[in-house]
């Protein structure tokens, strides 16, 4: 294995790591199969979309492969679906569970990047999952965007309604103890899928299967605010004072999403406290060693947005800097086709310790 992977059995740490993989095309039958599993989620968009396709027209972007949301919103009575996937694997599939639930009259599936494609009339109603673990990842900024300037009509109804980012500091060896960073060993082969679809390794960005209570130092802080139905996005810095709550070690921060399906809903889908196909993203502090903090300490805490190369899923910065030290903490280049630096701090070296160099994309 070229990535340290955890133990399984009773030695098994209460938490490990899975890459994070929603940002980029490699989906397969298991990763579908995790969305579909996930109650939580489902549930929410489920009724989202009933509540408001009946009588209407609906685009449904990022279809997938199962054809989830463009059939939920025929079976709740839309008079026309337009479901866009992708990744011509996934949209064929697609095409074949339209027709075996015998919608193909109703729900016309369609190929390609749904920035390249004409619909014949505007819809009423625009459908997508495309939330990452970092709530604007992979791409649904510049969807909706789009969606609004070609797709949609001006009044049109946006599903998800509203989508946050939240900041949490992080002990995590109140919670390994001894035990290094490792990979779920049923995930760890798409550390290699991600690196051959970028084209070389690099620090990418990493969820940890859950943020327990005994490791956060402080109460979640929102750092990225996302309403659809409003007016155009636009890419931000937002820097805000995180004050320490509880003593530990400063091992990096946890960037969870807490998303509103509907504006009918009184609560959101938290996917720090709750276990979701959402996972947590971490991002680890830059220093050797973890910094012991105590109540009261104050960081800077600094999360900026900006376009990538391919002009759709978005580069972060996200930097921490305790008040009482010049140098950051953590100074962290998440860029989705790579940074520069491959075991760029203590935690990736450990974690990437037998990863093979250089990589070629064999």
């Amino acid at each position: 294995m070229r990535a340290n992977v955890a133990a399984v059995g009773d030695n098994a740490p209460r938490i490990t790591l899975i890459p994070s993989v929603g940002e980029y095309p490699i989906y397969d039958e298991v990763l579908y199969s995790a969305m579909t599993a996930d109650v939580i989620r489902v549930d929410a968009f489920d009724r989202a979309v009933r509540s408001c396709a009946n009588g209407r027209t609906v685009v449904d972007i990022g279809t997938g492969a199962e054809a989830n949301w463009a059939i939920v919103a025929a079976e709740s009575g839309a008079t026309k679906v337009w479901a866009i996937e992708a990744l011509p694997e996934s949209a064929e599939k697609a095409r074949a569970a339209v027709a075996e639930r015998g919608f193909a009259d109703v729900i016309t599936v369609l190929t390609g990047d749904s920035r390249e494609i004409e619909l014949p009339e505007q819809a009423d109603v625009c459908v997508s999952e495309t939330i990452g673990a970092i709530a604007s990842s992979e791409g649904v900024c510049e969807i909706f965007a789009d969606a609004k300037r070609r797709l949609v009509h001006d009044s049109a109804i946006f599903i998800p309604h509203r989508v946050e980012t939240v900041a949490v500091p992080f002990d995590y060896t109140a919670v390994l103890g001894d035990a290094g960073p490792a990979f779920q060993a049923e995930y760890a082969t798409y550390v290699d899928r991600v690196f051959r679809a970028v084209g070389q390794p690099f620090d990418l960005r990493v969820c940890w299967t859950e943020i327990p209570h005994e490791g956060r130092l402080a109460a979640p802080t929102t750092v990225e605010t996302l309403q659809f139905d409003s007016g155009e996005y636009e890419y931000t810095v937002h820097k805000s004072r995180v004050r320490i709550e509880r003593p530990g070690r400063f091992g990096g921060i946890a960037l969870g999403i807490r998303v509103w399906a509907s504006p009918a809903d009184r609560e959101p889908i938290d996917s720090l406290e709750q276990q979701t196909s959402w996972l947590p993203v971490f991002v680890p502090a830059s220093a050797e060693h973890p910094r012991a903090v105590a109540v009261g300490d104050e960081f800077e805490l600094i999360f900026g947005v900006r376009p990538s190369s391919d002009h759709r899923h978005p580069d972060y910065r996200l930097k921490a800097r305790f008040i009482d030290r010049r140098e950051a903490e953590m100074d962290w280049d998440g860029r989705y086709m790579g940074g520069p630096e491959f075991r760029s701090s203590a935690f990736y070296r450990e974690l990437f310790a037998a990863y093979p160099a250089p990589f070629r994309g064999e």
